[in-house]
């Protein structure tokens, strides 16, 4: 078939072969091990003439595909295998159009698919289709979600259906349950899931996995930095955490209304705001119900940066008179703005999900400013939402380290931005640091990157447990073996003074000090 310019690997031939023999299949080889190119083979593979192949993934995936045809097929491979891909980004209309033209395959947004339900139904139903997920994950709300609800009730209607995802358990066991039911529906996979049974034990053969190690690429190292808050800082987080118990400790069940688990949820992200960037929460904090006195409010203000963004800041300069590039990591767009004003002499550039897609001759957009990163020296750090651009860029040929401002709950948003540094293509011995700072807090009161670190490291458990895979496990034995960022030193009393003394409510000094 012309499938000359790409030689696969040891690893993509093993996958691939194994995922000739199903039906439908799952790959959930890690970033980098080449999910692209092993489907783009099995779908030579396994069409019938006449068949479409039709691959949703989110837009920062377009571009591996766009490419996949002219990495893989030579000039002169037969002329029914090398059609590029035609991407749907228009109206409902122009899709029904672009799909009975003639043309056999497509690119789709799962954005775009939830809007244009029906006419993608129509043609599935109408036409032989392959379809491929891409980032597969996206899907794992199920029937709580437009886009799990709308490929859980088409599942039936391709001839084939595979998933791609390196995360396909980003929060827990549950999260497989509509991936399984969209790969083999009417078979109870995913039921068996949900009623405890193990997913690894339901999947046994369903699925290929290329793990890091057999990529042969040098274990990154990971660093975690715990740094204090400073006096004003505290006192705000120690309020909205005191705030937050009293309104939620006693409400917080698996039974609870979507409005009280939207509110819980806004009190934590606020609580994370606050350990990073808390002069930015403060700010944010008008619409909130919080009391909070103008004695704090001006303390938060006077200091400023927080001694954590302080350090990461102090970190990235450091790296970079070593003439080291690094890719600092944050899940609030204020807070990469803010990092951005502060750090602009080293040329930074900012990933968020303001930034649009577009060429890379472009500056204003996302594969500009990758671009930029790449090929400017004298751009040497890029701040970027993990959210945003964890998934379909690639840094490991020009940096080495990324720093964690901070981080979320969800474990696809950092083992996937670590794998845009430490992937496939490392030259051999190539280090690759992992920095993540963590604000340190009294035990009292509790640090909320120590929750999240906690979290993160069940999260990354599980998936090592369904994926077998040693790099998880290290990922998770680094943060078991990290030290708690608490501080033993501050009293409950030590901290009922500082915010009376803040408020202005503390008792005169006697002068016996």
């Amino acid at each position: 078939m012309g499938f000359t310019r790409r030689k696969l690997k040891e690893f993509q031939l093993r996958d691939l072969l194994h995922l000739v023999t199903l039906s439908n299949g799952a790959n959930f080889s890690v970033p980098g091990a080449g999910k692209t190119t092993v489907t783009f083979a099995l779908h030579l593979l396994v069409r019938t003439p006449g068949q479409h192949l039709f691959v949703v993934a989110p837009k920062s995936a377009f571009q591996a595909w766009r490419d996949i045809v002219s990495e893989c097929l030579a000039d002169d491979a037969p002329k029914a295998v090398v059609e590029q891909f035609t991407v749907l980004d228009g109206r409902e209309q122009e899709t029904a159009q672009a799909l009975a033209s003639g043309i056999t395959r497509f690119l789709m947004s799962y954005d775009l698919m939830i809007r244009q339900q029906a006419v993608i139904a129509t043609h599935f139903a109408t036409h032989p289709v392959h379809l491929v997920l891409d980032e597969a994950h996206r899907m794992k709300a199920g029937t709580l979600s437009q886009r799990g609800a709308f490929l859980l009730k088409i599942a039936t209607l391709p001839v084939r259906r595979d998933i791609l995802t390196g995360t396909p358990m980003p929060q827990s066991a549950s999260d497989i349950e509509s991936q399984l039911d969209f790969l083999w529906p009417g078979h109870g996979l995913g039921v068996q899931v949900i009623r405890g049974k193990s997913p690894r034990e339901v999947l046994g053969k369903l699925y290929v996995r290329t793990t890091k190690q057999e990529l042969d690429i040098p274990e990154a190292t990971r660093k975690f930095l715990d740094v204090d808050m400073k006096p004003g800082q505290l006192a705000l987080y120690s309020i909205v955490r005191s705030e937050f118990l009293s309104r939620f400790a006693s409400q917080i069940n698996r039974n609870m209304g979507q409005a009280q688990i939207m509110k819980a949820r806004r009190s934590v992200m606020r609580l994370l705001q606050l350990s990073v960037n808390p002069s930015q929460a403060l700010s944010a904090m008008g619409n909130d119900d919080y009391k909070i006195s103008s004695g704090i409010a001006d303390a938060v203000i006077e200091e400023g940066h927080s001694a954590k963004l302080t350090a990461v800041m102090d970190h990235a300069r450091a790296l970079a008179h070593n003439s080291e590039k690094v890719v600092i990591w944050t899940i609030f767009t204020d807070t990469i703005r803010s990092l951005a004003s502060a750090l602009a002499d080293l040329n930074p550039v900012v990933l968020h999900g303001g930034v649009p897609s577009g060429s890379p001759a472009d500056l204003d957009t996302r594969e500009g400013h990758v671009r930029r990163f790449h090929v400017d020296p004298n751009c040497q750090v890029l701040i970027a939402n993990p959210a945003a651009a964890g998934e379909g860029i690639n840094l490991h040929t020009v940096c080495h380290n990324a720093i964690y401002a901070d981080r979320s709950y969800v474990s696809t948003h950092y083992l996937q931005s670590i794998d845009r540094i430490h992937r496939l293509g490392l030259q051999p011995g190539q280090k690759t640091c992992i920095f993540v700072y963590r604000s340190k807090a009294p035990r009292e009161v509790g640090s909320i990157d120590l929750s999240v670190s906690r979290r993160l490291t069940k999260k990354i458990r599980n998936m090592q447990q369904l994926l077998d895979d040693p790099d998880l496990h290290k990922i998770a034995l680094d943060e078991e073996e990290a030290d708690d960022p608490v501080d033993y030193d501050i009293t409950p009393d030590d901290l009922i003074d500082l915010i009376q003394e803040l408020e202005g409510k503390a008792a005169p000094s006697t002068g016996d000090e």
